[in-house]
């Protein structure tokens, strides 16, 4: 992380110069957003794609869900919560139209780029063609999320051809874990909240 120094002071400066923050508030922000990636980087998907928690902190700090999440923070912090969600909601905005056009020039020989094996997988799996493609919405995203984090074998893949190696068994397969974690999501939202000081 040493060598990212100087862009981490780069990125706190132009935080706090773009959107009127204290440089404290920035610097907070900063410090909690290293810790989240950092736990991430503890996660075994990390270890599979060959990286060290301290590699994965090294390829996350130069990528736009950096700095977003650290402005998103700041603004928070900073008490400008409506803010701070509509800088998120505009990241994940950019990043969703990243990962469609990507997804629509996946060649139709692929199993991503023929909807009619996406939809086939679906269904053996119990899926509406409808649930099926939102799941795959969601999955293009988090592979479109997680391509500066690639296998050392893939660095030389654009993001379609990444997409495009997606097998069927890998498709099953992402499509189950899209559906447990949408589940998991949906049940965290509906379970009522402990009284307690409010968390981010």
């Amino acid at each position: 992380m040493h060598r990212h120094l100087a862009q981490l002071r780069a990125l706190r400066n132009t935080v706090a110069r773009r959107h009127s923050l204290h440089p404290t508030i920035v610097e907070v922000a900063q410090r909690a957003t290293l810790k989240h990636f950092h736990e991430e980087g503890h996660h075994p998907a990390v270890a599979r794609a060959g990286y060290t928690c301290a590699q994965y902190l090294d390829r996350a700090i130069p990528t736009p869900r950096f700095a977003a999440t650290l402005t998103s923070s700041a603004l928070t912090i900073a008490g400008r919560k409506a803010d701070g969600r509509l800088y998120w909601e505009t990241y994940v905005h950019r990043e969703t139209a990243t990962a469609r056009a990507a997804h629509q020039a996946v060649p139709a020989t692929a199993t991503l780029g023929d909807q009619d094996s996406i939809n086939n997988i679906g269904r053996s799996l119990g899926f509406s063609d409808e649930t099926t493609n939102e799941l795959i919405a969601d999955i293009v995203l988090t592979l479109t999320v997680g391509y500066p984090y690639r296998s050392a074998s893939q660095h030389h893949l654009s993001l379609t051809e990444v997409l495009a190696q997606i097998t069927a068994d890998d498709l099953t397969e992402l499509l189950v874990d899209s559906a447990l974690a949408t589940l998991s999501r949906a049940q965290q939202t509906a379970s009522p909240r402990r009284p307690g000081p409010e968390t981010h």
